[in-house]
């Protein structure tokens, strides 16, 4: 885990400051579990969601979704579309879907890069915020896709905001921070922990919107109730 310390001693940043916000989320659950608080708040945000899509076969059944207490696919994204809906309404913020497919959809997920970096840079220069976060990009291949190509347009966009926040809940797995900080260290960035008050009551409200998906990680979620952590991002030629 980062130094707690190091997040306590970290100045207040624009996470708190006014202006307009994205967070960029991967699934229909991860802003809200991993951002919960900071939405809270900054009423008004918009949350851009990437993978929102229905494949052509609706019918097809994954292991994930049968494990959420689904019988399709189809069911499964129009549940958790409505489930969102209900978590972004009790935190005041606004979606954004982009419709691309979910990894377990796809035979080959990274065939996808191209479409969803064009896609996220159509939202951000149509939504132009003032501050962006984006998924650190832990564990799971789509948060990784998602933050490379959030990142991607980052070193052509540096004069906003931009912060990465920690994937919850694979964050809670032993080095997975770390070892993610190491990778981006290496690609030149400098990433500085950033302070912010958060606002963990109302993020807890939000969260109870997602029954499937709580079902689906059995129990393994306790780290939604934990203190949110973002790093701000610049390169190595900018200041920390």
């Amino acid at each position: 885990m980062p130094d707690a310390f190091a997040f306590a001693r970290a100045p207040r940043d624009r996470l708190n400051a006014g202006g307009s916000l994205v967070v960029i989320s991967p699934h229909l659950d991860d802003a809200v579990f991993s951002c919960g608080s900071l939405l809270a708040r900054r009423p008004g945000s918009t949350v851009v969601t990437v993978f929102t899509g229905v494949p052509e076969d609706a019918s097809v059944l994954t292991q994930w979704d049968r494990d959420c207490g689904f019988t399709s696919a189809g069911q499964a994204m129009q549940e958790r579309m409505e489930e969102n809906r209900r978590a972004l309404a009790a935190l005041r913020a606004e979606d954004h879907a982009l419709g691309l497919l979910d990894c377990q959809y796809l035979e080959c997920p990274d065939a996808v890069m191209p479409q969803l970096t064009e896609a996220l840079l159509s939202s951000l220069q149509d939504l132009s915020p003032d501050t962006v976060a984006l998924p650190l990009g832990l564990f799971h291949g789509d948060h990784i896709r998602v933050s490379d190509a959030a990142l991607l347009i980052w070193e052509t966009w540096p004069e906003m905001a931009w912060f990465l926040y920690e994937d919850a809940p694979y964050r809670a797995q032993p080095g997975a921070v770390q070892q993610r900080l190491v990778q981006l260290h290496a690609r030149g960035l400098v990433l500085t922990p950033a302070n912010f008050l958060g606002d963990p009551a109302a993020k807890a409200e939000a969260i109870a919107a997602y029954p499937t998906q709580i079902k689906g990680f059995n129990g393994l979620l306790g780290d939604l109730a934990g203190p949110e952590r973002y790093w701000r991002l610049s390169s190595g030629e900018e200041g920390a």
